[in-house]
C-alpha cells in the first residue's frame, strides 16, 4: 500500500504539473535592462566563437568539479566560451582594471579582472594568450580590447576558451552572468557545448538548476551543491554509448506544416526522450526529497503519464527482453521474463545493446578523462547480449564509441593533448580495424539508424569556408561532405535529417528536413507561424520520424510537434 501511495502521489503532482498553465514568475515581468555586453565583437557562430559550457551546475561541474571547481562549490562559477586562441577580447562594461595576472584564480596563462564601480560587481576575463598591457587603475569603457583568448594548455591546440566570471567587488561571490550580460541565451544554449553542455538531474530534485536562468550564486566560502548520490546524466565514467537505432526509413512527409501541442506546465522536464516504440515521451520528475521515477506521457490521444521504473539507472534491449542496471558500482544484466540475475565485470560502466539487440558494448574507465591532460588507458568491450563471450577490442586513452550496426563500431581516440580525433570502425567478425578520417575540433557526432552515415560538426577550421556540419559514409576511404546549414540537428531516418538552422543574428524559426541522399531541404514547421526556441539542446525525434519533443525555452515546458 506504501508504494501504491507513493505511485499515487507522483502521478499527482504530474497531473497538476500537465494542467498548469502561464510562464513561470521570473518570466511574467520585464525584467530591466542589462548592463553588461558580450566579450566580443563578432557574432556567433562556426567561424568565431560558441557557447562551451554556462554557469552552475553543469554536466562537466558535476564530472570534474571536485577537480577544477572545488573552491567554487563544485559548481562552474563562469561561462566559457569556445574560440581559436588570438580571438580579440573586449571590456563587458565601463569600469577600473583592477588586477592583472592574479593566479590565486588560476586561469593561466593570464587574466585580468576588471572593477565595475556603478554597478559594485568586477569582471574576471580567464585564459587570456599573453598579459594584457593594461595597468591597475586604469580605466577601461565597455567595448575596448583588452586581451586575446588563449588556451589554459598553452598550445592552442588543445582547449582554447575565454573563461569569463561576473563577482563581487570582493570576489568572494560569483554571479550567473546570464542575469548581467545582454544576449540571446536561449540560442546560445542551442548548439556548441556538446559534452560539458546542459545540467545534471539530482533525482531527488529533478527540477532544480536545470535552465540557464535558476542557477545559484556561487559563495566560495561554502560547500560543495552538486554531489548528488542519483545523478541524471549518469558520469561520463559510467555512462552507456550512445543509442544507435536499426536501419529504416520513416513514411515521408506530407505536404503543410507540422502542429504543436504543449505537453506540460512550466519547468517540466528536462532530459527528455521517446520510447523505442514512439508512442510516449520520457523524462525523470517526481517530489522533492523522493527518487524521481521516469515518466512515460503517451502523445496519442488524451495526455496519460504513466509511471515506469525509479531512478535506477537502466537500458533495455529493443526487443525488451533484458535489462541493465547498475548500483553501487555493480553493473548486473537481468532477463525479465524470470528475473535471472546476471552479473557482468564492466568497471561500472552500463552497456549499450546493439541496434537490433544481439550484442552489448561498453567503455571501461579506470579513472575520470579530464579534458586538458592525457586520458588514461581506457577498455572497450564486447559480449553476446545475454552477456557471454565477453571480448576486449581495444584499448586507448580516452575517446568514445557508437555502435554502427550488428557487426561494427565506431571508435573515436583523441591524439594527445590537441584537438584532434581519429575516428576508426571495428568490424566484429573479422576483428579487423578500419581508419575512417581524422579531424580537427570535432563536435555533435550522431550516428544514423543503421550506422551508414555520421554527422558532425567542425568549427574554426584554418581555412573559415570549411567550418560547418559534415556528413560521412562510414566506409574506408569516404571523403567528408560540408552540408548546407548550420544549427542544431537530429537524425529522422536513415536518409533524412531535422535541423533548426542558424543564421547571422536570428536563431529562431522553422524546423526544416534535409535529406542527404538528395539534397531536398523544406520546413516542415510554418517560417511565418510559432517560433521553434529550444532550451539547452533538449529536443528530440520519436525512433518512427512522425515527432519531435523539445523543451521549450519561452515557458520552459515540453512541447509536441507532429510532423505533416
Amino acid at each position: 500500500m506504501r508504494s501504491q501511495r507513493l505511485w499515487m502521489t507522483i502521478l499527482g503532482v504530474f497531473f497538476a504539473c500537465v494542467l498548469a498553465s502561464g510562464t513561470l514568475p521570473s518570466q511574467a515581468q520585464t525584467p530591466p535592462p542589462k548592463p553588461f555586453a558580450m566579450p566580443f565583437g563578432a557574432m556567433p557562430g562556426p567561424t568565431t566563437w560558441l557557447l562551451s559550457q554556462q554557469y552552475g551546475n553543469t554536466i562537466g561541474a558535476f564530472n570534474y568539479g571536485r577537480y577544477w571547481y572545488a573552491g567554487g562549490r563544485n559548481l562552474h562559477f563562469g561561462l566559457d566560451f569556445w574560440a581559436p586562441c588570438n580571438t580579440p577580447v573586449y571590456a563587458i562594461g565601463d569600469g577600473e582594471v583592477d588586477q592583472v595576472d592574479n593566479f590565486s584564480f588560476g586561469l593561466e596563462p593570464h587574466n585580468l579582472t576588471i572593477f565595475h564601480r556603478t554597478e559594485g560587481l568586477t569582471s574576471v576575463y580567464g585564459h587570456l594568450n599573453s598579459r594584457s598591457p593594461l595597468m591597475k587603475g586604469q580605466p577601461v569603457k565597455r567595448g575596448d580590447l583588452i586581451g586575446y583568448t588563449g588556451d589554459p594548455d598553452l598550445t592552442c591546440v588543445s582547449r582554447p576558451h575565454l573563461h569569463l566570471e561576473i563577482r563581487s567587488a570582493n570576489y568572494q561571490i560569483a554571479y550567473n552572468p546570464v542575469n548581467y550580460i545582454a544576449a540571446d541565451w536561449v540560442a546560445l544554449s542551442a548548439i556548441g557545448y556538446q559534452g560539458f553542455g546542459g545540467f545534471t538531474q539530482n533525482l531527488l530534485d529533478p527540477r532544480r538548476w536545470q535552465t540557464p536562468f535558476d542557477q545559484p550564486d556561487v559563495d566560495f566560502n561554502e560547500t560543495p551543491l552538486n554531489e548528488y548520490r542519483y545523478p541524471y546524466p549518469l558520469p561520463i565514467r559510467d555512462a552507456p554509448p550512445p543509442l544507435t537505432l536499426p536501419a529504416g526509413n520513416t513514411a515521408p512527409l506530407g505536404t503543410g506544416f507540422g502542429t504543436f501541442r504543449q505537453l506540460t506546465g512550466a519547468g517540466c522536464c528536462a532530459h527528455a526522450s521517446w520510447s523505442l516504440d514512439s508512442r510516449a515521451v520520457q523524462f525523470y520528475d517526481g517530489e522533492e526529497g523522493r527518487l524521481a521515477n521516469l515518466i512515460a506521457l503517451h502523445v496519442e490521444g488524451e495526455l496519460q503519464p504513466e509511471a515506469v521504473t525509479d531512478g535506477q539507472p537502466r537500458v533495455f534491449s529493443p526487443d525488451g527482453n533484458w535489462e541493465v542496471n547498475t548500483a553501487g558500482g555493480r553493473t548486473t544484466l537481468v532477463r525479465r521474463a524470470n528475473n535471472e540475475q546476471i552479473p557482468i565485470a564492466t568497471g561500472g560502466a552500463l552497456p549499450r545493446f546493439s541496434p537490433q539487440g544481439k550484442r552489448m558494448l561498453w567503455h571501461r574507465h579506470p579513472a575520470d578523462d579530464i579534458p586538458g591532460g592525457i586520458a588514461p588507458l581506457t577498455e572497450i568491450w564486447i559480449s553476446s547480449a545475454d552477456g557471454s563471450g565477453r571480448d576486449l577490442i581495444r584499448t586507448q586513452n580516452g575517446g568514445s564509441v557508437y555502435w554502427l550496426d550488428e557487426d561494427r563500431v565506431l571508435i573515436v581516440e583523441p591524439i594527445g593533448r590537441t584537438n584532434q580525433r581519429k575516428l576508426m570502425i571495428y568490424t566484429i567478425p573479422s576483428r579487423r580495424t578500419d581508419d575512417l578520417v581524422t579531424v580537427r575540433d570535432l563536435r555533435g557526432l550522431s550516428v544514423a539508424p543503421g550506422g551508414a552515415i555520421i554527422l558532425f560538426y567542425l568549427p574554426f577550421q584554418d581555412d573559415p569556408n570549411a567550418s560547418g556540419v559534415y556528413g560521412l559514409l562510414t566506409q574506408a576511404g569516404a571523403t567528408p561532405v560540408k552540408l548546407p546549414f548550420f544549427g542544431p540537428y537530429r537524425w529522422r531516418d536513415s536518409a533524412t535529417i531535422l535541423f533548426t538552422p542558424y543564421l547571422p543574428g536570428e536563431w529562431y524559426g522553422s524546423l526544416v528536413m534535409y535529406s542527404v541522399t538528395t539534397g531536398e531541404m523544406r520546413p516542415v514547421t510554418d517560417p511565418a507561424g510559432k517560433k521553434i526556441k529550444i532550451l539547452n539542446d533538449q529536443w528530440a525525434v520519436s525512433p518512427d520520424g512522425r515527432f519531435v519533443v523539445y523543451w521549450n525555452a519561452e515557458d520552459i515546458a515540453l512541447w509536441l510537434v507532429t510532423l505533416p
